[in-house]
């Protein structure tokens, strides 16, 4: 039977005390060795995991209480009204598709923009081809396409725009699309700052309004949370209908000149969305040949005021503050 032989171990089984402890020091630092390299990779593995880790996205939520959640900027973004599609551009944002008026004069900004319908007549069927990443619209205009948006997968968010108030909410979401909060803070500091300026260049005044809003098909109340109101309200004049809200009783109440008449206010504000020459006529037919009418003391007082579409229906969004300066000039004027 072979004998094992070890070369390192002295017959006689005695071993020097200096040999073993650099034995053992040796392979201590292997050991050592050994451990560091597995640990440094660990580490390694780790940071590489964070690296590739996916982006958290910010969720959005629109007036409706639909949600998003961008994880990056959206590339092909369709914006279905000026006033909105005014203020992405503001923060930076570039806009693959837009619905706009006939009469609308595009800005250069807007010259490349695919045109995909009236704002109150979008074709779903252009949106839908443009492979947008992000369409925008409003809440209360916009709202009936969102299962068409949903069936195709397209991401939406459709916000009021109407109150001051609202404007300054879809500037923050709108930033947050963009990927700038600070872009929209300042843009918002700079709408506060003409707004106040506004205000104070006019006397403060507490005559009393009505707003009336006309159609072809008749004529109905703007109330508390309409852009005429909000506007109104700022100005310090007081609401002979303070009660009535778009929230709890829909858009556009209906019109009584009785009820009118027993409030008798100061002012009467006027807005229609009429062909241009064609706003007063709605009016007259139904309001102007009424007895009630002519003995209100805004008639007799001339303080009747027909009011721009650009500023008091469609959204007059970074322009608000033109829309204040408009309204307490005719006032102040008489």
């Amino acid at each position: 039977m072979p004998i094992l032989k070890v070369d390192s171990v002295p017959s006689d089984l005695s071993i020097n005390s200096d040999i073993m402890m650099d034995f053992i020091e040796n392979n201590i630092k292997k050991y050592i060795s050994v451990f560091c390299c597995i640990f440094l990779l660990m580490l390694t593995g780790c940071s590489i995991n964070k690296e590739i880790k996916e982006p958290a996205a910010v969720i959005i939520t629109d007036t409706a209480g639909h949600q998003e959640a961008i994880k990056e900027m959206p590339k092909r973004v369709v914006i279905l009204t000026t006033s909105l599609a005014e203020v992405y551009h503001e923060l930076g944002g570039e806009i693959t598709g837009i619905a706009c008026g006939p009469e609308y004069d595009k800005p250069t900004y807007l010259a490349n923009s695919e045109y995909v319908g009236l704002p109150y007549a979008i074709n779903m069927e252009k949106v839908v081809a443009i492979k947008p990443d992000m369409v925008i619209g409003l809440n209360a205009l916009h709202n009936r396409y969102a299962s068409i948006l949903e069936q195709n997968n397209i991401p939406y968010l459709f916000f009021n725009f109407a109150t001051y108030d609202d404007v300054k909410n879809t500037i923050r979401a709108l930033a947050l699309i963009k990927g700038n909060k600070e872009n929209g803070e300042r843009l918002i500091s700079d709408l506060d700052k003409r707004m106040e300026e506004t205000i104070k260049k006019y006397p403060k005044t507490e005559k009393t309004y009505a707003a009336i809003h006309g159609t072809g098909s008749g004529i109905s109340l703007e109330v508390k949370g309409s852009i005429v109101c909000d506007v109104a309200d700022k100005l310090g004049f007081l609401n002979v209908f303070p009660e009535l809200t778009m929230k709890d009783i829909g858009n556009k109440p209906p019109f009584s000149l009785e009820e009118l008449a027993m409030k008798n206010p100061d002012i009467i504000f006027f807005t229609t969305m009429a062909r241009p020459g064609m706003e007063e006529t709605i009016f007259a037919n139904i309001l102007m040949t009424q007895p009630a009418w002519k003995e209100m003391k805004a008639v007799k007082n001339h303080q009747i005021y027909l009011l721009p579409q650009n500023l008091f229906l469609s959204g007059p969004g970074l322009n608000y503050p033109d829309a204040l300066e408009y309204m307490a000039k005719k006032v102040c004027e008489k």
